[in-house]
């Protein structure tokens, strides 16, 4: 099955959680020429997203098998042993906003576009799952992910990318997302995964040490949750 391409997602700027996000009171002099290229680049933004419906083909205690692509990770095995149908995806804030044009000795500004990207990335994410609920007949609030590189390097490594990318197709083409050699993505804010129906709740943090982390979703417990359990 070929992937889905959502590049039609709609955004809009909510100045309550931009400042959430940056720490910014964007109705502060010094915010002032900075909000004006927010204004830029709303207009510029094009969030994507990128998924594949596949259902596990083998499993092992270290991984499984989608469409002939092992992933390993003992982990992503476990919360996996009772589903069947998996969404492996990537989501973007989109490549249009590496080129709003910014002053390198503007700093402030370039964080500030910063928090935008991520601000359309969150609005993106939002949208996919959204859409997966309502076009597979999923729970919302039954639904967790899995995300290579996020966690304990244990948990499911980042080079574990390449087999996502293998299994997504031409992600380039499609929505505009590279790999790196290190098995970063740009731009920047951009994510990558295997969401899954789960009857208990998994987020990667929960396997995670990094207790500075910004993108920290809930606290370390190091269990696992396990689907069906």
């Amino acid at each position: 099955m070929t992937a889905t391409v959502l590049n039609s997602i709609p955004l809009s700027f909510d100045g309550e959680e931009f400042q959430k996000l940056t720490h910014i009171d964007l109705s502060a002099p010094s915010a002032r020429e900075g909000a004006e290229l927010l204004e830029g680049s709303l207009s510029a933004a094009r969030p994507k997203a990128m998924y594949k419906v596949c259902y596990i083909d083998e499993r092992s205690e270290d991984g499984v098998d989608l469409e002939g692509i092992h992933f390993t990770s003992e982990v992503l095995s476990q919360n996996l042993r009772e589903v069947e149908r998996v969404f492996p995806y990537i989501v973007t804030c989109g490549v249009e906003l590496d080129t709003v044009a910014i002053s390198q000795n503007d700093v402030l500004a370039g964080y500030m576009l910063d928090g935008f990207k991520e601000m359309a990335l969150r609005q993106a994410i939002h949208y996919l799952r959204s859409h997966l609920a309502e076009t597979y007949g999923l729970d919302p609030q039954r639904m967790s992910t899995m995300n290579p590189g996020s966690g304990n390097r244990e948990v499911w490594p980042i080079g574990q990318q390449r087999q996502l990318f293998q299994l997504l197709g031409d992600v380039e083409s499609s929505v505009g997302v590279r790999l790196t050699e290190s098995f970063l993505m740009t731009p920047n804010k951009t994510v990558s995964g295997i969401l899954f129906p789960t009857d208990v709740p998994f987020i990667s943090c929960q396997l995670c040490t990094r207790s500075n982390c910004p993108r920290r979703r809930t606290e370390y417990t190091g269990i696992v949750g396990l689907a069906g359990h």
